[in-house]
């Protein structure tokens, strides 16, 4: 039996060396971890709907540990929760993807080493913004012009409304011709092939001299060569006669005021109309051929502007004042054109298209309810007295005629735009806001919301920021739309921007520049 001495002795003897073993074991899990690296990489910025990459690479002492369990955690209500586990590879490196719906801390952990923090910082995908209205916004809304001719409102009404102190008036009908291109523009073709409906058609040289003639059973194929536009005439696919290269050739067929017989319609390929007046004139001034429409500006080429629904004038729609508005808006428009002369870069006074104005001839006039678009361009001549219908502006010349779709709304305001709040050019007094309650009210119209949608990357662009991380608007122009728009990006960097309302109409690829509200998506 052990004396209570001795078991004093022992006892203290054990503790000893239970106090040694602890001392021991608490050194001992740092030099067991010494050496032990994790290394995690792929810091950067995304959108919620694009992934990110992390990286990790696991050594201890500088050397590779391969096949290791590692353990990814997020930062998540003020700890850290794990995410999944990944094996390290030959090179001690393992990967793996997170794709967070916002700004996340992530880090990689073993029992012997903990990586320092990698952020993924979450950016709007693209912004939302709530817009209305549809063009420049400048001069005459079509949609409130049909609007207020369906509540009374003559031609007249009308344009002094959306032109405030320009006059409807009259100047002489001289019966010129004006010349619209039709084929020509860049991303048309190289060649083209033109063909008759019905009745007979000849080929003229730049002096009138005829160099073929045929009838609708023939087509004209023209192309361009460095001395000018050449012709090759097939019938039943064979060709029958080539015609070398000439600076100008014209195209005339019967029915017109160049040739009278059975009407015929003559298709350009690559063009968007169809032409039954005037004739075509074609020349090479730039790397194709180039094919214009001559008519008559106040007939001839206002039947074939497709710029308002012919049905908008019908009885059932109650909108031939609006047409006759549209009218007499193209006509100063072309007079205007017609009088700067011809432009080089097309060898015309004006493009079938929005570029100056929509015009595909016989399409319109012969088209849905042409004969109701007809009555009305009459209406606005009169024939009698040799004088048409015009707006005259404050100095009593040629007023200047721009018109849009839609009016729309910004924030709190609405309506149309000043011209220079527009376009950056010289105020005109016919050319500034007013109040359209009419565009909002016309039946069917499609512009009265919409929702357009700025993209992180055009933002990117927009702003020259690397990674946008908000847009608001922050000025609007009388007309409620877009002014200036300011972008911060993730580094605090903010930029703002101030542009004329179709610079940013232009900018953003709406419809319009009236805009609401600006919400971020993921």
């Amino acid at each position: 039996m052990t004396s209570v001495a001795s078991r004093a002795l022992l006892g203290r003897a054990v503790a000893s060396v239970l106090a040694l073993f602890l001392v021991v074991g608490l050194t001992a899990a740092p030099a067991a971890a010494a050496g032990y690296t994790l290394t995690a990489s792929g810091t950067s910025t995304t959108t919620a709907s694009v992934a990110k990459t992390l990286s990790v690479v696991y050594k201890y002492n500088g050397v590779a540990r391969p096949n290791a369990r590692v353990s990814l955690q997020k930062r998540s209500g003020g700890s850290w929760v794990r995410v999944r586990s990944v094996t390290t590879g030959s090179t001690g490196k393992a990967t793996t993807s997170v794709n967070p719906s916002v700004t996340t801390k992530y880090r990689f952990k073993t029992t012997r080493a903990t990586s320092t923090t990698v952020t993924v910082t979450v950016v709007p995908g693209s912004w939302s913004i709530a817009g209305s209205g549809n063009g420049h916004g400048v001069g005459m809304s079509q949609y409130g012009a049909y609007q207020m001719a369906r509540t009374g409102s003559t031609a007249s009404d009308i344009l002094r409304y959306y032109y405030p102190g320009a006059t409807v008036s009259t100047a002489n009908n001289p019966w010129t011709s004006i010349d619209v291109q039709v084929l020509g523009r860049y991303g048309d073709p190289a060649t083209t092939t033109l063909g008759l409906s019905a009745g007979s058609w000849r080929l003229l040289d730049g002096g009138e001299t005829q160099l073929a003639t045929g009838t609708s059973a023939r087509r004209i194929s023209i192309a361009r060569t460095t001395a000018g536009v050449t012709a090759r005439i097939t019938e039943n696919g064979t060709v029958v006669q080539t015609i070398g290269a000439r600076p100008t050739l014209y195209m005339e067929w019967t029915g017109t005021d160049y040739w009278a017989g059975t009407p015929g319609t003559v298709t350009v390929s690559g063009a968007q109309g169809a032409y039954r007046h005037g004739r075509l004139r074609i020349t090479s001034p730039n790397t194709r051929p180039n094919v214009v429409n001559q008519v008559v500006i106040n007939d001839e080429y206002l039947y074939g502007i497709d710029e308002m629904a012919s049905l908008w004038g019908t009885s059932a729609y109650g909108g031939a004042a609006a047409l006759q508005a549209q009218a007499i808006v193209a006509r100063n428009y072309a007079i205007l054109d017609k009088t700067e002369g011809l432009k080089a870069s097309c060898d015309c006074h004006l493009y079938d298209d929005t570029s100056s104005q929509n015009y595909t001839g016989w399409k319109k006039e012969g088209g849905e309810a042409g004969a109701t678009w007809r009555a009305a361009v009459d209406t606005t001549r009169q024939d009698g007295a040799s004088t048409v219908s015009i707006v005259r502006n404050a100095s009593d010349g040629i007023a200047e005629t721009p018109y849009f779709a839609s009016s729309g709304r910004g924030g709190t305001s609405s309506g149309t735009a000043n011209n220079q709040d527009a376009f950056g050019t010289a105020a005109q007094s016919h050319l500034r806001h007013v109040a359209d309650p009419y565009s909002a009210r016309a039946p069917s119209n499609p512009n009265t919301s919409w929702t357009g949608t700025l993209t992180q990357k055009k933002a990117k662009s927009v702003f020259q920021l690397s990674w946008v991380k908000s847009v608001k608007v922050t000025a609007r122009y009388s007309s409620g739309q877009i002014k200036t728009m300011q972008a911060v990006s993730t580094q605090g960097t903010t930029r703002t921007l101030t542009k004329t309302a179709e610079g940013w109409r232009t900018t953003l690829g709406f419809r319009g520049s009236w805009a609401d509200t600006v919400t971020a998506r993921k």
